[in-house]
């Protein structure tokens, strides 16, 4: 057990936030029908008194059949109609015999160690012992809640690593509680009327009426959303536009005020968004609306030494940031890398050291692992990552690997220097490259994708040999490309809209200024143009070159060009 309290922060005689209570129910006293005072109670609030409790008296191996044990907060008793339950419900699991004592163990520790970031949401858990396979729930105190309830469930999985779909039952312990009209469908009606809701946008309006519509989703899954374009990543509006692809229509999302006129960074799937102009560093989600905290150290960056304002170009996330594992890659004005892990509120951000100091176009997560693209010629590195002495990612080494260059232009080429922008994403599984840039003298820069195998089978990276080998054809994916997200993303033939597959769709870095006179090919994007965001796409120009077509999207007012943002799947 030692490894499951170190994976979750847990450390022996730590005194816990919330005091906690296990309640264990034999089917004997219930068939009694004896009151909840008179059942089985340990209380504890240390660590030490936990693992005293779950090893030698309430450990699942020791439960009979029919048994309930319960771990509630302190004051919550086991029943429905417990005021603080009352109103909630509960996210369920089924498991078979052997399975439940790691995943109860794995709901146990975050729980009581407080990882969940809507903690004050949750009442507790409980493990129920059956004949044939066991059930583990999450009670949870408002069912109303539904941006609460996703995150629960979302985290909850992530912590057990478990893949298959749990389902959310709401309490209905009093004829007193007011149910929302979606809970008194059937589950099979239910889910027809979910797969019939044609658009995203639609789904985003329905999830705000309807309270039974994360748990449909979980069993219900769809193809993970396109991104949509976020067209003025900063300005003093209470409201964010949203431009979807897919139904050519914007969707209005309201900006917490604290985030009015602050510049979006980055992002991450699910609506999560990063900002940090003006100071302090944020996480938030754009849809939900619920901020993920941070320490003190986290919010800055070190600049020379002192905690002070550093500009962020580019921030990316290995997992959701509500996870503590995750990292967060910024490429910044002082160094071109800096690291932060959301569980380490004590370590900060560290940065780059000189002698491992490269001049970084992109980078992305892939595999676990940090790679980016030089601004120099492209290059691929790797970039090592390792932890100091509170805990903090850094970075402790940069790898070259080797790469045959049959792909690049010899650098003596004058016309070399107008390369235009190289981003790096995943794609088929591997790492994937686009590369805008002038591939012959008598032509305009456009865009080559290309994909990193293998030319020999060595041992490890660092003894192989790889080449870019040019993609052609993106086939039923489309390429969304940006200053701050990229991303190869699969189109549906059933739901695209106005995407079209094997198609590249990027975001112009630099934006064309006021008093620009656009040129005559450029096209209004109409749909924003109506609230005052002059917002321009057209489609390259391909010269009668066998190039996969892409358009550019540009934006008038500056300096901050538009964003690409992925939406949950709702």
């Amino acid at each position: 057990m030692a490894a499951a309290v170190a994976e979750h922060g847990q450390a022996n005689g730590q005194t816990l936030e919330h005091g906690w209570a296990f309640w264990l129910v034999s089917p004997q006293v219930e068939a009694r029908r004896q009151v909840a005072s008179e059942r089985t109670v340990h209380t504890f609030s240390t660590v030490d008194e936990f693992w005293s409790l779950y090893n030698n008296i309430l450990h699942p191996s020791k439960l009979g059949v029919g048994a309930d044990l319960y771990c509630l907060k302190d004051k919550i008793e086991p029943k429905l109609g417990d005021p603080i339950c009352a109103n909630g419900g509960k996210w369920t699991i089924s498991c078979g015999k052997g399975k439940s004592d790691t995943l109860w163990v794995h709901t146990l520790l975050p729980l009581i160690g407080g990882r969940f970031e809507c903690g004050d949401e949750i009442c507790g858990a409980v493990l129920s012992v059956r004949g044939t396979q066991d059930m583990i729930a999450v009670w949870t105190k408002d069912s109303t809640n539904e941006p609460a309830q996703q995150i629960i469930s979302n985290q909850w999985k992530e912590f057990m690593d478990y893949k298959d779909s749990i389902e959310f039952i709401v309490h209905d312990s009093s004829a007193t509680t007011v149910q929302c009209w979606s809970t008194k469908l059937p589950q099979d009606l239910f889910g027809l009327i979910y797969n019939r809701v044609p658009d995203p946008r639609s789904r985003v309006r329905f999830a705000a009426v309807c309270k039974s519509w994360f748990a449909t989703a979980a069993r219900h899954p769809v193809p993970p959303a396109l991104p949509w374009l976020l067209l003025l990543p900063r300005d003093g509006n209470k409201m964010k536009r949203l431009y979807c692809h897919e139904d050519n229509q914007i969707l209005r999302v309201p900006a917490l005020r604290c985030f009015i006129d602050h510049w979006f960074i980055g992002c991450h799937e699910g609506g999560w968004v990063a900002t940090y102009d003006p100071g302090p560093f944020k996480i938030v989600n754009l849809f939900s609306g619920f901020e993920v905290a941070l320490s003190e150290k986290q919010k800055w960056i070190p600049r020379s030494g002192r905690l002070c304002k550093t500009m962020i170009w580019n921030i990316i996330f290995s997992k959701p940031p509500t996870s503590s594992d995750c990292i967060l890659a910024a490429i910044t004005d002082v160094s071109p890398l800096a690291l932060c892990r959301v569980g380490c509120p004590d370590g900060g951000w560290t940065i780059q050291e000189r002698r491992y100091s490269v001049g970084l176009a992109d980078i992305t997560f892939w595999n676990g692992e940090l790679y980016g693209l030089t601004l120099e010629y492209f290059d691929l590195v790797k970039l090592e990552i390792g932890i100091n002495k509170d805990g903090a990612p850094l970075v402790t080494g940069v790898n070259r690997p080797a790469v045959t260059t049959e792909h690049q232009v010899p650098p003596h080429d004058v016309w070399y220097k107008k390369v235009d922008v190289s981003y790096i994403f995943e794609l088929n599984g591997k790492l994937g490259m686009a590369v805008k840039f002038p591939w012959s003298p008598n032509f305009r820069p456009y865009f080559k994708v290309f994909n990193l195998v293998d030319v020999d089978t060595g041992e490890g990276m660092a003894y192989r040999t790889f080449k870019w080998e040019e993609v052609k054809s993106l086939g039923d994916f489309a390429l969304f490309l940006g200053p701050n997200c990229s991303r190869a993303v699969h189109v549906p033939e059933h739901r695209h809209g106005g995407v079209q597959r094997n198609r590249i769709y990027y975001i112009h870095r630099s934006c064309l200024g006021r008093n620009v006179v656009p040129e005559d090919d450029l096209v209004f994007l109409a749909i924003s143009n109506n609230d005052g965001d002059p917002v321009y796409f057209k489609e390259d120009d391909h010269d009668g070159v066998d190039m996969i077509r892409a358009v550019g999207y540009y934006a008038r007012r500056g300096p901050y060009p538009p964003m690409w943002l992925l939406p949950p799947d709702f």
